[in-house]
C-alpha cells in the first residue's frame, strides 16, 4: 500500500502535521478527532435551531396575516396600484388630468369614481389618473374636468362604460394578492425601463 501524504490536523486548535493511515483520515489522533466531532455536533444542532427558529417564524408571520382584516390587503393593494398608475403617467410626461398643470406641490393617483362610490372599480387602471393635489383634495376630484379630459383622451364610449359599471364585487385576499404583485411588477419594469 502506498504511503499517504502528510497532512494538517482537522482540528483548529491543533493543526500538526501528520501522516495518515487512511485515506479518509482528517485529524492527528484520537483527542482531535473528539474535538472536531464535537465542533460538527455543535454546528449540526445550531443549523438545527436556526431552520426551526425559521419555520417557527414563518408560520407565526402566516398567523399574524391570517388575522388581518380584509381592509389591511385592500389598503396595501390600493398604494401598490396608485403607485403604477401615478409613476406611469408621470414617466410619460403627463400633467394633472382635470386641470392639466405639470407643476404640483404633490401627486396623487385621483380616481374617476370613487372608492366609496364605486369599490369595485377603485383597482381599474382606467379609473386611476394623475392628479394635482389641489384638483384631488381641495377640489374633490375636480370630477367635470375630469371627465371632460377622460372623453377626450379615451372617446365618450369607454368613459359611459365606466360610468354605467356598477357590478359589485367582493374582494379576496388571493385576489389582492396577485392584484398587488402585478403592479409591483409593473412598477419594477417601469423604473428599470427609466434607468435604462
Amino acid at each position: 500500500m502506498a504511503k499517504l501524504p502528510r497532512r494538517k490536523c482537522a482540528n483548529k486548535e491543533c493543526r500538526q502535521w501528520f501522516n495518515p493511515v487512511r485515506d479518509t483520515q482528517t485529524v492527528c489522533g484520537y483527542e482531535c478527532a473528539s474535538a472536531v466531532g464535537k465542533e460538527q455536533t455543535r454546528k449540526a444542532r445550531e443549523d438545527a435551531q436556526r431552520k426551526e427558529s425559521a419555520k417557527q417564524r414563518a408560520a407565526w408571520r402566516q398567523r399574524k396575516a391570517a388575522v388581518k382584516p380584509l381592509k389591511h390587503w385592500i389598503d396595501l393593494t390600493q398604494r401598490a396600484v396608485n403607485d403604477i398608475c401615478r409613476e406611469k403617467e408621470l414617466a410619460e410626461g403627463r400633467g394633472c388630468i382635470s386641470c392639466g398643470t405639470k407643476t404640483a406641490f404633490a401627486w396623487h393617483a385621483g380616481h374617476y369614481r370613487t372608492t366609496a362610490a364605486a369599490g369595485h372599480l377603485r383597482f381599474t387602471r382606467f379609473n386611476i389618473h394623475l392628479q394635482c393635489d389641489v384638483c384631488n383634495v381641495h377640489k374633490s376630484g375636480n370630477i367635470e374636468a375630469y371627465r371632460a379630459s377622460l372623453v377626450e383622451r379615451y372617446g365618450e364610449e369607454p368613459v359611459l362604460a365606466l360610468e354605467n359599471n356598477n357590478t359589485p364585487h367582493r374582494w379576496t385576499v388571493e385576489e389582492l394578492k396577485e392584484i398587488r404583485f402585478t403592479a409591483l411588477a409593473d412598477l419594477r419594469a417601469l423604473k428599470k425601463q427609466e434607468a435604462a
